[in-house]
């Protein structure tokens, strides 16, 4: 450690020569010492040794300039003091708290830009949460429902994501036009009344204007289930027998007959 003014004076050449050599020692030490030099220059290179920290005069000889802190016992640079880094030519403008992120990071966070546009942490969500957006932040939500076999995954009439449970055995999925469901393919019960059997019905109202139009509805309180039988004089006979339940349309056309007393039926399919 020296430090010198490199100020050579006049003198003997013994005594030069060791003003000379103390020089060159300051210069290769950096003017290393626990206080500054007493002379100082401008882009004087000074490693202060009580704080391992080497500094560079100023242009206008008035301050130093830290550079950096060097670890002594593990031969490394400890710290550098900058405001700005580049590598290559790339300009590194995250900030080091930014860059402590990295290091401070917990398992399973991810690093990501906050509603104030800040670098921030987010950490993990609970077990079987998903990562989701709502177009401007993320957030760990809740993830899907957990499926039994057949389940499918849709959204319910309150928009939640739910689980829909298979149907019964040859029953089809559906829609009402709002909402999903399984039920029996249309036509494909066999159960009398149901919705979309088909049956042989008569109107109630026997009077003369009570006609059965074509691709109407009518209710099944206006209906019964009818029947036709041929008596031994040539009478067609037409059985009534219960009304159905629900609304009906006619699949069969029975128009104005006979004025008085008037029996019609047709082939209706079950609508609802």
């Amino acid at each position: 450690m020296s430090q010198h003014d490199f100020n050579i004076a006049n003198q003997l050449f013994p005594a030069t020569r060791a003003d000379l050599n103390s020089a060159f020692v300051a210069l290769a030490s950096n003017s290393s010492g626990d206080a500054e030099p007493a002379t100082t220059y401008a882009n004087q290179w000074w490693y202060e040794t009580d704080t391992n920290t080497l500094k560079l005069r100023n242009e206008a000889n008035n301050a130093w300039v830290s550079i950096c802190v060097l670890d002594q016992s593990n031969n490394n640079v400890l710290s550098i003091t900058t405001q700005g880094l580049t590598l290559g030519a790339t300009a590194i403008t995250a900030s080091g708290a930014d860059i402590n992120l990295l290091d401070s990071l917990t398992r399973g966070s991810i690093i990501y830009g906050n509603n104030s546009g800040v670098t921030s942490e987010l950490v993990k969500g609970g077990a079987g949460t998903v990562l989701t957006s709502d177009g401007t932040d993320i957030s760990w939500a809740a993830g899907p429902p957990t499926l039994t076999r057949g389940q499918i995954i849709y959204s319910n009439a309150s928009g939640t994501t739910a689980a829909l449970a298979p149907g019964t055995a040859g029953q089809v999925l559906t829609s009402d036009g709002t909402d999903i469901s399984y039920d029996d393919p249309a036509g494909g019960s066999t159960t009398l009344g149901d919705v979309g059997t088909y049956a042989f019905l008569a109107r109630t109202s026997t009077a003369s204007g009570s006609t059965i139009s074509v691709g109407s509805s009518y209710s099944g309180s206006s209906l019964t289930y009818a029947g036709v039988s041929r008596s031994g004089g040539n009478n067609i006979i037409i059985a009534p027998s219960g009304s159905p339940s629900g609304t009906w349309r006619a699949m069969g056309h029975v128009g104005s007959a006979f004025t008085g007393f008037n029996q019609r039926a047709t082939s209706f399919v079950r609508i609802s």
